[in-house]
């Protein structure tokens, strides 16, 4: 098949068409031929708004950072499932969409002001307590984020937080029920119990060759033995050519000079403000008059400080004198943004009207920020080439692999050329566990005639981002029962942890009737070889008791004590519990009203969450979606 491409791409007619592709590649860039007729493609779309490719990928390289950087010191890209990620992007990417476009139907918003102090606000961007716009920048740009970006998604997650906390706040909880749920949560029991252990009966079970016989017979299918084959594979994986690439230090400098300008520092200033709001209390008329007034006294030669103390309406910043940090451009609205970079050092504006109020802005000093050195720079440089020319390197072995391996009868070619050392995996089935030949996309082409009967290569298959498969099927076994011989020992070990259980469980029924019979517990454990416990007043929550046990001594019927019977029951795989229920009080008289107060607040939160799950659910399920079958 690759031979006969080759000979079609000699003709005439066929350089003509590959000519004009070089031309128009050279000219107008990939993304002429790719997406240059219908724009950039979308991954989906929700109620008519679209999800670019791009937004999508930026998300899932975000969302690859945030889990590679929760792995710690031993992150290892190979253990994110890519499908799995790509798949949980995109539906929370719609999810997001869907619940941004109800609260913009809401009128819901947050001032870009209120985002600018926020951000303003975050520790990580200060240098000695005080804003560092030039630190922001190196975080934002070192996570692959613009300032934009940042704001935008900021802004997305406070509105839809304002949803949530008021359907949350919405939530209430009527006195009664607070009250048997408190009673609920501060039950205590008091009980005895002992615990027949199966392991102490080892001794006491036999197995005989016969019983395994038997057992074989009537449960042959449990043993089936499903299809399968043993495999020979390559298997190309990006992240071991890092070793292969070479960066000469001649390269990073040249590098770093030719990108200097992108890292030369932007103008910043420091600044100070007043504001005065425009509100239901307050008019523009009003507002502007009051801001004036304050422009005079500041002109006359009061401290700025002390009135934007005295007046400002900005929380964030009056209780400092107005001071804003340190800033650049893209951080303001802007016409804020236009007075603050047109003014002279020490000047005052005139009143700025912006959509929070009037502002009188003074601006304090001006700073440039340096250009890093190559030193600073170089970790980042190198790590950027690194990963260019491993990506380049991957792309070019990968075409190789699926060049020589097609054409060839067996892996060794391929084997020698790209230096890939050839694996094997015996009895392979479509059950493996194995992460490499579970995957869909190998397992669709596991037993095909090609591979099977054929004996042909594989074709080059992706498994992962960064990893490449070809396989060999070297031989194929049917689908068949195993021998006795092979699974007797299995059946055996399966018998005895059952016959030990019964055994156990027997024992824990004898002691319950030799109790109701009129002996006591403790007497009958001791004869017994048993341990007789007694447990006062033992809540829910206790961490001394095994969860599986606490959980089956909380759901005792009360009526065990009228009775004075005694309940068994198995836990732990095949251990028998004995439980004397002696008796159970509600626990909710020491309540205090601060704890009833608390714990009728995370009741309410709780509801709330649960209505804002359904909230969501309900817009979610009334959207229309549409996803793209593929996701590059």
């Amino acid at each position: 098949m690759l031979q006969d491409i080759r000979k079609s791409s000699q003709g005439t007619a066929a350089k003509i068409v590959v000519g004009l592709i070089v031309v128009v590649f050279a000219l107008f860039g990939a993304e002429s031929i790719v997406g240059g007729l219908s724009g950039e493609p979308e991954v989906a779309t929700v109620n008519g708004e679209e999800i670019l490719q791009s937004q999508f990928q930026r998300a899932v390289e975000g969302k690859r950072r945030q889990i590679l950087s929760q792995m710690g010191d031993k992150a290892d890209p190979d253990l994110i499932d890519e499908g799995l990620l790509r798949s949980s992007v995109l539906e929370g990417m719609i999810n997001e969409m869907i619940l941004d476009q109800d609260a913009e139907d809401k009128g819901l918003f947050v001032s870009d002001l209120a985002i600018d102090n926020y951000i303003r606000g975050i520790e990580q961007f200060q240098i000695d307590g005080q804003f560092s716009n030039e630190r922001m920048q190196m975080l934002l740009r070192n996570a692959g984020l613009t300032l934009k970006d940042y704001r935008d998604s900021l802004k997305s997650q406070f509105v839809l937080g304002q949803s949530r906390a008021g359907l949350i706040a919405s939530a209430f909880v009527v006195e009664t029920e607070q009250k048997e749920i408190t009673s609920l949560d501060r039950q205590t029991r008091s009980f005895g119990m002992a615990t027949v252990f199966k392991r102490d009966y080892l001794d006491a079970i036999t197995i005989t060759d016969q019983e395994v016989a038997d057992h074989y017979e009537a449960n042959k299918s449990v043993y089936l033995k499903p299809e399968n084959v043993d495999v020979s594979y390559l298997l190309l994986d990006r992240a071991t050519l890092q070793e292969k690439v070479d960066v000469p230090e001649e390269e990073l400098k040249a590098m770093y000079e030719s990108e200097k300008a992108e890292y030369k520092g932007e103008e910043q200033r420091a600044a100070s403000h007043i504001l005065i709001k425009i509100d239901d209390t307050t008019d523009e008329a009003a507002a502007l008059e009051k801001i004036k007034t304050i422009q005079d006294r500041i002109a006359v030669g009061e401290s700025f400080a002390a009135l934007a103390k005295e007046f400002s309406q900005d929380d964030g910043s009056a209780q400092n004198g107005g001071d804003l940090g340190l800033s650049g451009r893209g951080v303001y609205v802007s016409d804020f943004e236009s007075a603050l970079f047109s003014l002279e050092e020490g000047a005052v504006s005139s009143p700025v009207k912006t959509e929070f109020g009037y502002h009188l802005i003074q601006l304090n000093r001006i700073e440039t920020n340096n250009i890093p050195s190559f030193d600073e720079m170089r970790g980042i440089i190198e790590s950027r080439v690194v990963k260019q020319k491993v990506d380049q390197l991957y792309a070019k072995m990968t075409e190789q692999l699926a060049d020589i391996s097609y054409s060839s009868p067996d892996l060794s070619e391929a084997s020698s050329a790209l230096g890939l050392a050839i694996k094997s995996l015996a009895g392979v089935s479509a059950m493996t566990n194995n992460p490499i030949f579970s995957n869909r996309k190998v397992q669709k082409v596991l037993f095909s005639n090609e591979l099977v009967v054929d004996k042909h290569n594989s074709e080059l298959i992706e498994v992962d981002e960064g990893k490449a498969l070809v396989f060999r099927v070297d031989t194929y076994q049917e689908e068949k029962i195993q021998p006795l011989s092979i699974v007797k020992e299995t059946i055996r070990d399966e018998l005895k942890a059952s016959k030990m259980a019964d055994y156990a469980a027997q024992v824990g029924k004898s002691f319950i009737e030799r109790v109701n019979g009129g002996e006591s517990p403790k007497d009958v454990a001791e004869n017994m070889g048993l341990e007789w416990k007694e447990y006062k007043d033992v809540r829910r929550d206790n961490v001394m008791l095994e969860r599986e046990i606490l959980t089956k001594v909380f759901t005792l019927p009360r009526k065990l004590i009228e009775e004075k019977g005694m309940e068994g029951f198995e836990v732990m795989g095949g251990d028998y519990a004995i439980v004397n229920l002696v008796s159970v009080s509600s626990g909710d008289e020491d309540v205090t009203a601060l704890e009833r107060s608390s714990i009728e607040n995370m009741l309410g939160d709780t509801y709330g969450a649960g209505d804002y799950q359904f909230y969501q659910k309900v817009a979610i399920d009334n959207a229309e979606i549409e996803r793209r079958k593929r996701l590059n």
